[in-house]
């Protein structure tokens, strides 16, 4: 679809917009982009059919600015608009594929050499600091987009240690790198052992399964003894044991 240039460049002004505070009224100077008639008919006639980033880019608009004006005058991608927005953006999709060597990869067959030597190239700049990472350029440009991607590899990681887990637990051999900290104390051991400390209670640095020291709890002549803590140190699989 061919698209008229846009009619001048955009302007700023700035604008006075009063405010109320603790009961007194101030006015607030800020600076405030201004479009012309001829500015918001080109708008008009090109919103409903064309995609947010090619309007931005022809009329020099921000993100904001741009659903700012949209939402003041009252304009909403058509359906057609959407439906013609889709195609496009598939079939940018489709030669990007093509290109990178995607549809190869799926079908067993190797990157293109132009793929493989442009990757090389690009990662050769961003260890030599010539290139800003793709992840750091995410963050700054679309902050969104940025946090929904940490959340998803979060639950992907968090996903795979939980299968790692069940691995170790049933003795299954381990299919990924992640490193497992396994806590060998239950939630009410954990408890204990804490109190035990409050009390003046110790236990040897090394509680290593192999060292035998593990549910081994301790007092000396200092401790602050309690017939039932310690009765509940025995319930719950600890040894108490005079240092």
């Amino acid at each position: 679809m061919k698209i008229n240039p846009f009619p001048g460049e955009v302007t700023k002004q700035v604008v006075k917009r009063p405010y109320l505070r603790q009961g007194q009224q101030f006015v607030h100077r800020v600076t405030t982009i201004i479009l012309t008639a001829e500015q918001e008919d080109w708008l008009r006639t090109y919103f409903r059919m064309i995609e947010n980033k090619r309007l931005m880019k022809l009329s020099g608009l921000s993100d904001g600015a741009l659903h700012r004006f949209a939402r003041e005058l009252g304009l909403k991608k058509s359906e057609e608009g959407m439906h013609a927005i889709k195609k496009r953006q598939a079939a940018h999709i489709k030669r990007l594929c093509q290109k990178n060597g995607y549809y190869d990869s799926m079908r067993g067959r190797p990157a293109p050499e132009e793929f493989l030597k442009a990757n090389l190239k690009m990662w050769q700049e961003i260890r030599e600091g010539k290139r800003e990472h793709p992840i750091a350029v995410m963050k700054r440009e679309h902050p969104r987009k940025y946090r929904l991607w940490q959340k998803r590899k979060s639950e992907e990681r968090k996903e795979l240690a939980r299968k790692e887990r069940l691995r170790m637990k049933y003795g299954m051999p381990r299919k990924t790198k992640i490193k497992i900290l396994s806590n060998p104390y239950t939630r009410t051991q954990v408890m204990h052992r804490c109190n035990a400390l409050r009390r003046g209670y110790f236990y040897a640095e090394d509680c290593s399964e192999g060292g035998g020291y593990r549910y081994n709890i301790y007092y000396d002549d200092n401790t602050q003894r309690n017939q039932r803590f310690e009765q509940n140190l025995v319930n719950d699989g600890f040894k108490v044991l005079r240092y």
